[in-house]
């Protein structure tokens, strides 16, 4: 009994959908005004043309353009020439655009252009489901909104929850900060904060903290400037700050900014580089946290560890923190001897002063070797260890080491070195090379 009443409700619902979609496409299109009109009948269709002044109503919907061909029977009508169908606070406006009143579905052949409250979308070509409330378009694609700039080839957005999915060279620009975010494809959510890239996925943050802007530095954008506008630029550079990645999730909400970077991340800014598996971008905070198996060059510094945390401030250098298996090498060696100094703990922290080294304290059970010269060349090699070592600098050369609690050292003369110099290097020693390339800010679509 119970399942008959379940197929007998659905019957009910069914029913009462299939009348309502027969109402609402029985709602025709009717026309209000126009200059003139010229009435033709083909078969049992009746067409007519409509010349100047012309304005149709369909509901809340509002058309109007210059000329248009309407199809009683069938509910449809061509537009052309300074289209503009109006819902609500919506637009679209096109030299040409095809109105099916059954369907509701409105076909722009070229130069279309959709309003909202939240976003002016514009492209070759693109259709509109006043049903849906989605947008198709295609070719050119451009999304404006009150923050950013979206290109691409391909967008889907609903103008309902003003929800957009993007393919195709797509290119993101903030309008108030220097920031770019490029993929293949991009799911763009602004009232949750969300976004989420994937496919060549990169992200850029541009900041102005040195000295010394060129042309070079302005390769589409110099010759554009005034005399005073490039006197300004002269006394700052822009210090970017990129990063690549298989994928990007970005929450954005103001205050809490934040991005996360997934497989083959690649990371660029100022004298850093890095590669891991993942890495966590705090804007807010100005800072990174990395990890599988995350590598950091710093200027002759490698760094290694189970988790690196680089804390950059107001975009300055302020330190490098290494947690776990944390291991440093610097490559001082130029001459191809395999003199590399080194050091490890379970700890690592890197503090930085005005963008160079300040100190380099490694913690619980921290090991040393470093290669030793004078005024004469090389003297000899020190291996050393402890439970915390404080590497001091000064313009970015030791200028002295402190060992503390349970210290030994170990000298190894330079006439006394080994045949094979590896075999003085500490356990964990590894070096790599493949430091990833400086991306380019990218230039924005035409």
């Amino acid at each position: 009994m119970q399942k008959k009443h379940f197929f007998q409700i659905l019957l009910i619902i069914t029913l009462i959908s299939n009348i309502n979609q027969l109402a609402f496409a029985a709602q025709p299109i009717v026309l209000r005004n126009a200059d003139s009109l010229l009435g033709i009948t083909f078969g049992n269709n009746q067409v007519r043309h409509f010349v100047g002044n012309v304005m149709f109503e369909q509901g809340t919907i509002i058309i109007t353009c210059d000329t248009a061909v309407q199809y009683i029977e069938e509910n449809r009508v061509d537009l052309s020439g300074n289209v503009v169908i109006d819902q609500n606070s919506m637009k679209i406006k096109s030299p040409l655009i095809n109105y099916n009143g059954n369907t509701r579905l409105a076909v722009a052949k070229r130069n279309v252009e959709i309003q909202d409250t939240n976003n002016i979308l514009n492209a070759e070509s693109g259709n509109y489901d006043f049903d849906t409330k989605i947008a198709e378009f295609k070719d050119n694609v451009t999304l404006t909104n009150d923050s950013m700039v979206i290109y691409a080839k391909h967008l889907i957005n609903n103008t309902g929850n003003d929800e957009s999915f993007a393919d195709g060279d797509v290119q993101v620009f903030g309008k108030y900060v220097r920031t770019a975010l490029i993929s293949d494809t991009l799911i763009h959510k602004p009232k949750q904060s969300f976004t989420l890239a994937y496919g060549n996925a990169g992200f850029f943050y541009i900041d102005t903290v040195k000295k010394g802007a060129k042309p070079s530095d302005y390769p589409n954008e110099w010759h554009l400037k005034t005399e005073e506008e490039r006197l300004k630029l002269m006394q700052t550079k822009f210090d970017t700050l990129s990063i690549f990645s298989r994928t990007i999730f970005g929450n954005q909400m103001k205050g809490q900014e934040f991005f996360q970077f997934l497989d083959s991340v690649e990371i660029c800014k100022g004298s850093i580089s890095s590669k891991c598996d993942k890495a966590d971008y705090f804007k807010t905070g100005d800072s990174l946290i990395l990890t599988g198996n995350p590598i950091v060059w710093y200027d002759n510094l490698q760094l290694f560890a189970d988790t690196i945390n680089v804390i950059f401030p107001k975009r300055q250098l302020q330190s490098i923190k290494l947690f776990n298996n944390s291991f440093a090498i610097s490559e001082a060696d130029s001459l191809g001897l395999g003199r590399i100094n080194q050091i490890s703990g379970k700890n690592i922290d890197l503090n930085f002063a005005n963008d160079s080294i300040n100190c380099i304290i490694s913690k619980n059970n921290a090991t040393s070797l470093y290669f030793m010269t004078d005024d004469s060349g090389e003297t000899g090699a020190q291996s050393s260890g402890a439970d915390t070592i404080t590497i001091f600098f000064e313009a970015n050369d030791v200028s002295n080491i402190l060992w503390r609690s349970a210290a030994f050292i170990d000298f190894y003369p330079e006439r006394i070195f080994p045949v094979d110099i590896k075999t003085l290097y500490l356990p964990r020693f590894r070096m790599r090379d493949d430091i990833p390339e400086r991306k380019k800010f990218p230039i924005k679509s035409k």
